[in-house]
């Protein structure tokens, strides 16, 4: 019989119920899954799911000679810093050589059905990719799923590229252009700024998300195109980049999402990620409740694994404290609602040491 009703009652003998709510938990959660739309000349019109650099190569082939981008494998390339910074799980989409950006939305409206977090298409311009991606990640969370789209920016002075900065939350504008070793060409190749979105993909990926880019250093990347005065970097801090420096390696001075142009609530990655995480581990823990009875037990038990999920949070350092409430009125009942106010305090990064030397 099923264990979580009574069947009919006829023949004599004991009937058991068995109320498994309270066992109900949060599963796994992805934070660190890549989409990516790119070039290449094998598998194309495919999204390929990606764990290593062998199989990358397998599936969408090596990458051609950069030819300050005028390649028809630069997917490939692309993936080749993503997983030299330490990206592990990569959804990428293959176009055709010469794609419009008409293709490319359409790619990324089939990546987005996938388990993905973080979204980039280096092979745009920082224009074109700002206008399709930023597009899809507002109407993504409008649909319940949140993710950032990460862009390198393709102009060269600190001016243009602050220029290029559209506040938004879910955006990460990167700079300058970075220098990679082309195993292709044979030497050390200068790419545009639209690639840096790449090794800073991988590196965000890699970290968990209370873990902020900042001072953090990039993997396969020789040096940078061009670098920045302190005048410059400021304005570029100002103007919401993730910029890089070459201070014993390439590193990102600040982990910023475009929305530090305004000093908005999500101005530091960190904050982004761990609201997202969140939102993420709440939706497992309700959703299995949706159809269960909406009464003081059902909704304790909903409660136990919601607060299971923020203890955990806490535990790892993502949120400081939080405070939980599962409730519903009698109104509540009867339209099949519950009620779930949470009150979290995400963890901050440090971004600034002030050092007072007292001297006697």
């Amino acid at each position: 019989m099923p264990e979580n009703a009574f069947s009919e009652q006829i023949i004599p003998g004991t009937y058991v119920r068995v109320l498994a709510e309270g066992l109900i938990s949060v599963g796994g959660i992805s934070a660190g899954n890549i989409g990516i739309v790119g070039t290449s000349d094998t598998g194309i019109g495919v999204t390929h799911k990606l764990g290593d650099w062998e199989s990358a190569q397998n599936a969408v082939g090596a990458y051609d000679a950069y030819a300050d981008g005028a390649g028809t494998l630069n997917l490939t390339r692309s993936l080749s810093l993503l997983f030299s910074n330490g990206a592990r799980t990569i959804y990428a989409h293959a176009l055709a050589a010469g794609s419009d950006q008409a293709a490319f939305t359409t790619a990324f409206n089939e990546v987005i059905k996938d388990d993905v977090n973080i979204l980039l298409a280096p092979e745009l311009t920082t224009d074109q990719a700002l206008a399709v991606l930023g597009a899809l990640v507002n109407s993504s969370e409008d649909n319940g799923k949140d993710v950032i789209a990460i862009i390198g920016a393709d102009q060269s002075s600190s001016t243009d590229i602050a220029a290029q900065v559209t506040s938004n939350k879910r955006i990460i504008i990167t700079a300058p252009g970075v220098v990679m070793y082309d195993s292709a060409a044979g030497a050390d190749v200068d790419l545009n700024g639209r690639y840096t979105a790449a090794p800073l993909a991988g590196l965000i990926s890699s970290l968990a998300v209370q873990s902020s880019p900042t001072n953090k250093v990039l993997g396969g990347v020789v040096n940078l195109v061009n670098r920045f005065s302190y005048v410059d970097m400021k304005d570029l801090l100002n103007g919401g980049v993730c910029a890089l420096e070459d201070r014993s390696g390439i590193r990102v001075v600040r982990g910023l999402t475009s929305q530090a142009v305004d000093n908005g609530p999500f101005s530091q990655i960190t904050t982004r990620r761990i609201v997202d995480y969140g939102k993420a581990g709440v939706r497992k823990a309700c959703n299995p409740f949706i159809g269960r009875l909406n009464n003081q037990r059902v909704r304790a038990a909903m409660q136990g694994a919601i607060d299971g999920f923020l203890t955990t949070m806490v535990q790892d350092e993502a949120l400081t404290e939080y405070t939980l409430e599962v409730t519903a009125t009698r109104q509540d009942e009867i339209a099949g609602r519950a009620v779930v106010n949470i009150a979290m305090k995400p963890t901050f990064s440090i971004d600034f040491v002030r050092v007072t030397l007292s001297l006697s």
